[in-house]
């Protein structure tokens, strides 16, 4: 589940946009370095915003970091809406926990202990409209 009724923050209507910084409750260490922000794009990027909007191949040449689950020239300002949030609930725990097993096999032991949620909902590309198909998948 996402959206309002989740408490979800949402990021500002607009193309290439993000949100504010994040303070997050736990450190995201990503190659030992804690860092914090979320992008329109379809990135979550630390530090620093990513209005980039042409997918490269990693690694990148430049000093930019960032995770990208759907690295696309998104416009929620069209349509859709671009939702975070970070949880430490038991059941989303539990369902972190399991997914990470499950789809990492070198991960046994894995135990979540806190998860940040980013959801692309029904966002439509630049250039795109309140009619453009769209697909169904949120990305997490």
């Amino acid at each position: 589940p996402f959206g309002p009724d989740q408490r979800d923050q949402e990021t500002p209507k607009m193309d290439d946009g993000s949100s504010v910084e994040i303070t997050l409750l736990l450190p995201f260490v990503f190659f030992n370095i804690p860092y914090r922000t979320v992008n329109n794009n379809g990135v979550v990027s630390f530090n620093v915003q990513v209005s980039q909007f042409t997918p490269e191949a990693f690694p990148l040449s430049d000093s930019r970091s960032f995770i990208a689950p759907l690295w696309a020239d998104v416009h929620n300002g069209i349509r859709g809406d671009v939702y975070y949030r970070e949880s430490t609930d038991p059941d989303t725990l539990e369902r972190a926990t399991q997914d990470i097993r499950k789809y990492f096999k070198n991960l046994p032991n894995f135990s979540a202990t806190w998860v940040f949620i980013a959801t692309w909902h029904q966002v439509t590309f630049y250039g795109g409209s309140q009619t453009t198909p769209v697909s169904p998948l949120s990305s997490h």
